[in-house]
C-alpha cells in the first residue's frame, strides 16, 4: 500500500514538473532588428558606439562575458561609450540574418562582438573567436577591447 501511494505521489509529481524557463542575458523574443536600429538612432544623436553581443543562454562563454560587462569598470566605460544590443543566436537557428549582415562574426563561436560606428558602418569584430573564450577572461581584458574599439572610431562616428 505505502509503495503504491509513494509511486502515485511521485508520478503526480514529476508529471506536474516542468522546470524554469531559461534565462539570461539574451532575449528570444527580442526583435535584434529593431533594437540595433533603435541603438544607431541612439548613436548618431550622442556620438557613442554600438556593440553588438551575439550569444545564447546556453553558452557559458556568453554568460561569463555578460557578467564581465557588469563588473563596475566596465560597466561604467560601456555606458558612457557604447549602446549595447544583446542578439540571440538561439541553438544556431536565430538571428542567423542578423550575423551575416555584420560579417558572420560567429562563424568562429560565441560570444561574438560587432563594433557599429552610428553610421552602421562596422568598426571592429571578434570574428576571430577572440572572446569565444570568455571563461578565461577577466575585466581588465574585456575593458582592454573596449578601449581599443573606442580607439578604433572615426572622428564624429555618428555623422
Amino acid at each position: 500500500m505505502k509503495t503504491a501511494v509513494l509511486t502515485t505521489v511521485l508520478t503526480l509529481a514529476i508529471g506536474g514538473y516542468s522546470p524554469a524557463p531559461a534565462q539570461g542575458p539574451y532575449d528570444k523574443h527580442a526583435d535584434a532588428h529593431k533594437n540595433i536600429e533603435g541603438a544607431l538612432l541612439r548613436a548618431r544623436a550622442d556620438d557613442k558606439l554600438v556593440l553588438l553581443d551575439f550569444g545564447a543562454n546556453w553558452c557559458l562563454d556568453c554568460i561569463v562575458l555578460s557578467h564581465l560587462f557588469e563588473d563596475k569598470t566596465v560597466r561604467a566605460f560601456l555606458d558612457d561609450n557604447f549602446h549595447v544590443v544583446q542578439i540571440d543566436v538561439g541553438n544556431w537557428d536565430r538571428n542567423l540574418d542578423v550575423s551575416r549582415q555584420y560579417g558572420s562574426p560567429i562563424e568562429n563561436g560565441i560570444p561574438a562582438v560587432v563594433i557599429l560606428a552610428g553610421s552602421g558602418d562596422v568598426i571592429a569584430s571578434t570574428k576571430n573567436g577572440a572572446l569565444a573564450d570568455a571563461r578565461t577572461a577577466t575585466a581588465r581584458d574585456v575593458l582592454g577591447y573596449l578601449k581599443g574599439w573606442v580607439a578604433q572610431k572615426p572622428m564624429h562616428a555618428a555623422r
